[in-house]
């Protein structure tokens, strides 16, 4: 069973309307990188020039990235990444 990767409504739009995409990869940049390859520059909304999460929110089956190991935590077969965008408020 593949990793799996979750991606809310409003996100659509960088993956063509799909939700769900299924990945193999070591890392969750892995797993980025091979959604870029097959969504052009979606790469680039989620991830800044430096190499750090930009734009969004990552989990990893519901731990956020940011309390892990980034980019850089590990994932098994079985899985489950949620890419959320960030919302701002006033």
């Amino acid at each position: 069973m593949p990793v799996k990767i979750i991606v809310p409504g409003s996100l659509r739009h960088w993956f063509d309307g799909e939700t769900e995409y299924s990945c193999k990869g070591k890392r969750i940049l892995d797993c980025i990188h091979h959604l870029d390859e097959r969504f052009p520059d979606v790469k680039a909304h989620i991830v800044d020039s430096q190499g750090n999460i930009s734009n969004v929110l990552i989990f990893l089956n519901g731990d956020n990235l940011r309390t892990l190991d980034g980019l850089s935590t590990t994932v098994k077969d079985g899985d489950e990444i949620s890419i959320i965008p960030l919302a701002a408020g006033g």
